[in-house]
């Protein structure tokens, strides 16, 4: 098992998450590589993790998940790794084992492999019946990712342009054209304890962060359907998505309700990907009412 557990490298993005990224270490072999991509400057990681001598530090400039995940692969030493975001819980040494087990199975044809998760949300949490295995599914959780090193590179990684959400929907569509399916490996089993990532109690933090993600996601869903479908059709699925935003926003407005934010958000997000604006909003500028 040693031997198994020394093929496999572990990615963990954070940002300001030491106090969750210190619990997933603890449970993670030795025999195990684990690289750190901390986009925050949590200088204190280094403190924590000192006597880890199976880990890695990198402290980078905020460019999106997949752009950190790319940083980590070009790294990486080891033909798999894993890619876990700090609100993941679950992941045991077993787990490791038994993805690189599964990944052998299907010969290593695969674009990614993603877990079971115990607590889905409805949307953004496809699952397969437990009945299977390991089964092929359209589109893994970005929070759990397994890969095979070579085959990522193939497909070019993730698209550096994203810098969150619909980047793991636009590397298994990429992926799958060049035949290379995704999968979801329903004996490993995990929870993603999603929004607990940031360590805050902080209405305001808490708020503005909940802007920024609805920010991102319409950025990244507009850019992504555009990538693939064009122009043209974007706008023709977006335009009562826009308006349903714009009277949203109108009638928050005139209440004077905090909901008003949330919604030019999604007006904002959407309006500069419509215009290819980059995905430019971060958290020290994102708009709040508190």
């Amino acid at each position: 098992m040693r031997e198994i557990l020394n093929k496999i490298s572990i990615v963990l993005v954070c940002y300001k998450s030491s106090f969750k990224i210190k619990k997933i270490v603890q449970k993670i072999p030795n025999e195990t590589k684990i690289y750190i991509i901390d986009n925050s400057k949590d200088y204190s990681l280094k403190k924590i993790f000192r006597s880890k001598k199976n880990l890695k530090i990198y402290f980078k400039k905020n460019e999106g998940y997949g752009s950190s995940i790319n940083f980590a692969a070009k790294r990486i030493k080891t033909p798999y790794f894993l890619v876990l975001q700090p609100d993941v819980t679950g992941i045991k040494k077993s787990s490791l084992i038994k993805f690189y087990q599964y990944a052998k199975k299907i010969k290593d044809k695969f674009s990614v492999i993603g877990p079971h998760f115990l607590n889905p949300s409805k949307s953004g949490h496809f699952q397969t019946s437990l009945k299977y295995k390991i089964k092929e599914i359209h589109n893994v959780h970005g929070s759990t990712m397994f890969f095979n090193k070579k085959i990522f590179n193939r497909n070019k990684g993730f698209d550096k342009n994203i810098f969150l959400y619909w980047e793991e929907t636009d590397y298994t569509k990429r992926a799958n054209k060049n035949g290379f399916k995704a999968y979801q490996l329903n004996i490993v089993k995990v929870k993603h304890e999603k929004g607990k990532a940031v360590k805050t109690s902080n209405l305001k933090d808490i708020e503005k962060l909940e802007n920024l993600y609805t920010w991102h996601f319409i950025w990244s869903k507009f850019y992504y359907f555009e990538k693939y479908y064009g122009k043209f059709l974007s706008l023709i699925y977006f335009t009562p998505i826009l308006l349903r935003i714009l009277f949203r926003m109108s009638f928050y407005k005139f209440i004077n309700s905090n909901k008003f934010f949330k919604y030019y958000c999604r007006w904002d997000g959407l309006k500069n990907s419509i215009l290819h604006k980059k995905s430019f909003m971060r958290l020290e500028n994102i708009p709040t009412n508190l």
